[in-house]
């Protein structure tokens, strides 16, 4: 692994974590309704079909290399290997048919007959996230409207993908063999060695998990609790985005240099991660991605809370998954924020700092009514964080399935503002707006 190549980072700040049990108090009604906020969101429903029933000659137009009746047709009688929700794989089966319902693009059971065996077997359509068959890989993503889902063709969306992605300079993921994967871990390791030569003095020990390479002088009776919360992250994040459990989303795994102190995490930063002081001395963890190969290595110190510096390294583990699913395209930086945000709010339930920061922001909005061009900007403001993980939060709990659709059009190339408005049916400025008015803000305003 090489340090020298350019990485960018996501940054956490160290100043918006600290709270008191007096603060909280005072803020006690804001905190409830942070956690009883839902925005009134379109449901998902593409516009095309959202007015009545959906022509039948036109589906297929609704999802980018969908597949059609008659192509669905062609695959009866094919060798398949069916890919579950779950993680699991059923092999070695016969496709029988696919069963639909009014619109025959549509897909509401698959029927299939294992070897030797005399009765077919039917799974939902929802059970499955891919199929092979007739050695072509299909996706099936759901489109409610039509009561059922669509095969998408693998290699012909990602053909199309990869053109819309190189037109912006991004590309996607490449699908890395387990031997590129067994090579790819080494590089690391041999960098973390190198980190631990560097830091000697420390007590630093490796503790390497299925999908995480772990660099600490944490006390080894610590280090379990942080590893949970990590792998609830990527539960979570994985249900939300499609990724079916115990896939590595990661180019070998993720690389975490986690201090004790302080000193020691920003010297980590300057001489080995060439990150000035100035930009390291207010934080506590950064989370480095590697724009050209994918890797990522999330790097932190203690400090003396453990309770927020959980809730740290999930958040800033999380812009390294995001950074790592499907695409090197970027997720906008108030998107990316509110994401980190509220999954470490639903894993590490022991950290209240990003409830705080969401009361904090409706205080402040309260009184001037101005979120700033910057929000929907670069980069945000670090009071931001409370106005984005709210919004984010309102989005995923009234309609899941649509904000993953929107997540994983934006890693396929598409604007984030376009997406947004195909999956939800609302402008930038109509989301915020609608956040306004469910703070007793109406008139919120960018600037």
């Amino acid at each position: 692994m090489k340090t020298s190549q350019p990485m960018s980072a996501a940054r956490m700040p160290r100043d918006a974590g600290g709270t008191s049990e007096t603060s909280l108090g005072q803020r006690g009604e804001e905190l409830r309704s942070c956690i009883r906020f839902v925005l009134v969101m379109a449901v998902f429903v593409p516009p095309a079909i959202a007015q009545g029933k959906a022509d039948r000659s036109k589906s297929t137009d609704l999802i980018e290399c969908s597949v059609t009746s008659e192509q669905l047709d062609k695959l009866n009688g094919s060798p398949a290997e069916l890919v579950l929700a779950n993680g699991k794989r059923i092999k070695d089966v016969t496709i029988v048919k696919f069963v639909r319902g009014s619109n025959k693009d549509a897909v509401r059971t698959v029927v299939y007959r294992r070897p030797k065996r005399k009765t077919a077997s039917r799974l939902r359509a929802g059970a499955l996230v891919r199929i092979v068959a007739a050695e072509r890989a299909y996706d099936l993503v759901a489109v409610p409207a039509l009561k059922g889902w669509m095969l998408v063709d693998v290699d012909e969306k990602t053909k199309v993908v990869s053109a819309r992605l190189k037109a912006k300079g991004r590309h996607v993921w490449p699908e890395l063999s387990a031997d590129q994967q067994a090579d790819a871990v080494r590089e690391q390791k041999k960098f973390l060695a190198g980190v631990r030569q560097k830091f000697s003095g420390l007590p630093l020990r490796l503790y390497e998990t299925k999908f995480f390479l772990f660099l600490t002088d944490m006390p080894a009776a610590q280090i379990g609790v942080y590893i949970a919360h990590l792998d609830n992250m990527s539960v979570e994040l994985g249900k939300r985005f499609g990724v079916p459990p115990g896939e590595n989303i990661w180019r070998g795994k993720a690389v975490f240099v986690v201090f004790v102190n302080q000193p020691s995490f920003v010297q980590f930063e300057t001489n080995v991660m060439n990150m000035s002081p100035a930009s390291t001395n207010r934080k506590q963890g950064i989370c480095h991605q590697d724009n050209r190969n994918g890797d990522v290595i999330v790097a932190c110190h203690r400090g003396n809370d453990p309770h927020y510096f959980a809730q740290v390294l999930v958040h800033e583990t999380t812009h390294g998954y995001l950074h790592r699913f499907k695409s090197s395209a970027r997720i906008p930086s108030w998107l990316n924020e509110g994401i980190a945000e509220w999954v470490s709010t639903i894993v590490v339930r022991s950290s209240r700092a990003p409830l705080k920061r969401q009361a904090d922001a409706v205080l402040r909005l309260k009184q001037t009514g101005v979120v700033g061009p910057s929000f929907f900007g670069k980069k945000i403001e670090s009071w931001h964080y409370g106005v984005a993980s709210r919004i984010t939060d309102s989005m995923i709990t009234q309609n899941s399935r649509a904000f993953g659709a929107w997540i994983v059009s934006i890693k396929e190339g598409v604007e984030w503002s376009q997406g947004l408005q195909k999956t939800f049916g609302v402008t930038p400025q109509q989301l915020l707006l609608r956040y306004g008015r469910s703070i007793g803000v109406p008139m919120i305003r960018l600037q």
